[in-house]
């Protein structure tokens, strides 16, 4: 953000002067504040950002895991066995799991660092 101001000064007003040069420095301070806190909020919003991308990540190897699994019941002839029935079971335990933990990710919109700002 650039700040461009014009003056129109009278020589003799010098008092005025100094008010508006400390005003503008005021302005320039706030200015530099507001924007170390937007660099501050996008740096915590990437690692959240990053944290999401591997649970999704880990969600996606995840199905991919449980779809060869099932392929290849499928696949299989005849009846299941005990073991394959538990293996199944299994499998449902943990894609039941997957929906669980990729239901608990949040999709609330990060707050705006405009709003966190302080005057």
């Amino acid at each position: 953000m650039n700040i461009h101001v014009y003056l129109h000064v009278v020589e003799s007003e010098d008092s005025q002067l100094d008010q508006i040069l400390t005003t503008l420095q005021e302005i320039k301070l706030k200015e530099d504040q507001f924007m170390s806190q937007i660099t501050d909020w996008a740096a915590a919003e990437q690692v959240q950002l990053t944290a999401i991308s591997t649970t999704l990540d880990a969600v996606v190897v995840g199905i991919a895991a449980l779809d060869v699994l099932i392929t290849n019941f499928q696949n299989s002839p005849g009846t299941l066995s005990t073991a394959d029935q538990a293996a199944l079971d299994g499998i449902q335990a943990a894609s039941a799991a997957l929906v669980t933990k990729s239901g608990a990710i949040s999709v609330t919109p990060p707050v705006s660092p405009v709003q966190t700002v302080v005057s």
